[in-house]
C-alpha cells in the first residue's frame, strides 16, 4: 500500500515549489480544494487519472510523486498501456498489485491479476480479494482448490469476498477429506447453504466426532431430520441418557421413539 502521507508531503511539497494555492491547483484538476487538501493531510490518494496531470503540472515523474516500489511501476505501465509487456518480463506478486488496487477499478484489478503470473494460494489471494469482483474472485478460489484444499480458518477470511455455492463447494471437499470438527463447521456455517451444513455435519457424527455441546452449537443452522440423525449417532454412541440434553432441538416423533 502507498504511504498516504508521504504522497501527501510530496504533493504539498511540488505545489508550493509551483507557487500554487491549494485552490489554484485544484481548479487546474477541475476538483475541490477539499480534495487536494484532503491529499497533502494523508487522508485520501488522487484518483489514478489525476496523476498524469499531476505530474504534468508539477513537471516531475509519476516516481516523484509517489516512490520508487513495483506498484508505482505497474501503476505507470497501466497509464501507458503497456501493462502487458510489464508483466511479461517482472515477476508481479498479488500484494505488489494490492498495493495500487485502492486506485484503480475492478476490472483493471482484474485485467492485470490476468496476465501477471502471480503465485496463487488462499493467502495471497487475500491481498486483492477487497479489489476484484465476486465472480472473479470465484475463479480464483476455484484454481487454487484444485491443487490444495482449503482449512476452515481460510475458508472464514474469504467468506464475504466469494458465493454461497463457491463457499459450499469448498466445505464438501474439506470435510469430504476429514481432519476437522464440528467446531469448524460451526465458525463457518453463517456462510454456508442448510444442504451443505447437514451433510457435513452428519458425516462428522456418523464418524464418532462432536457430541451433545457441539449438536447444540451448530442445531440451528441445521435441518431438524439432519439434527435428529446426529443426535441418533449420539445416543447410539454414549446411551438414551444423552436425550434430555437434546429434547429442545430434535423433532418430537425422534423423541417419542426413544421415550418408547
Amino acid at each position: 500500500m502507498f504511504d498516504m502521507s508521504k504522497v501527501g508531503r510530496n504533493i504539498a511539497d511540488f505545489r508550493k515549489r509551483s507557487g500554487m494555492s491549494q485552490m489554484s491547483l485544484a481548479d487546474r484538476l477541475s476538483i475541490s480544494y477539499q480534495a487536494v487538501s484532503n491529499w497533502e493531510r494523508g487522508e485520501t490518494m488522487p484518483d489514478i487519472s489525476k496523476l498524469p496531470q499531476l505530474a504534468h503540472i508539477f513537471d516531475v515523474s509519476i516516481d516523484e510523486i509517489l516512490d520508487e516500489s513495483k506498484g508505482t511501476q505497474l501503476l505507470k505501465n497501466l497509464l501507458n498501456h503497456t501493462t502487458q509487456n510489464y508483466l511479461q518480463n517482472q515477476e508481479v506478486s498479488l500484494k505488489d498489485i494490492s498495493e495500487i488496487a485502492p486506485l484503480l477499478s475492478a476490472e483493471q484489478v482484474q485485467e492485470i491479476i490476468e496476465h501477471a503470473e502471480a503465485n496463487m494460494n488462499i493467502g495471497n489471494l487475500m491481498f486483492v480479494a477487497p479489489y476484484v469482483s465476486e465472480e472473479f474472485m470465484n475463479q480464483l478460489v476455484k484454481q487454487v482448490v484444485v491443487i490444495e484444499s482449503i482449512g476452515a480458518a481460510e475458508m472464514l477470511a474469504i467468506a464475504p469476498y466469494i458465493s454461497q455455492d463457491m463457499l459450499d463447494e469448498c466445505a464438501t471437499k474439506l470435510f469430504q477429506l476429514g481432519g476437522n470438527g464440528v467446531a469448524q463447521l460451526a465458525a463457518i456455517a453463517p456462510y454456508l447453504s442448510q444442504d451443505v451444513i447437514d451433510v457435513c455435519s452428519q458425516k462428522l457424527f456418523s464418524a464418532g466426532n462432536g457430541g451433545v455441546a457441539d449438536l447444540l452449537a451448530i442445531s440451528s443452522f441445521m435441518s431438524k431430520s439432519a439434527i435428529d440423525a446426529c443426535a441418533k449417532e449420539i445416543i447410539e454412541r454414549e446411551g438414551k441418557g444423552k436425550l434430555v440434553f437434546m429434547a429442545s432441538i430434535m423433532s418430537e416423533n425422534a423423541i417419542d421413539e426413544y421415550e418408547k
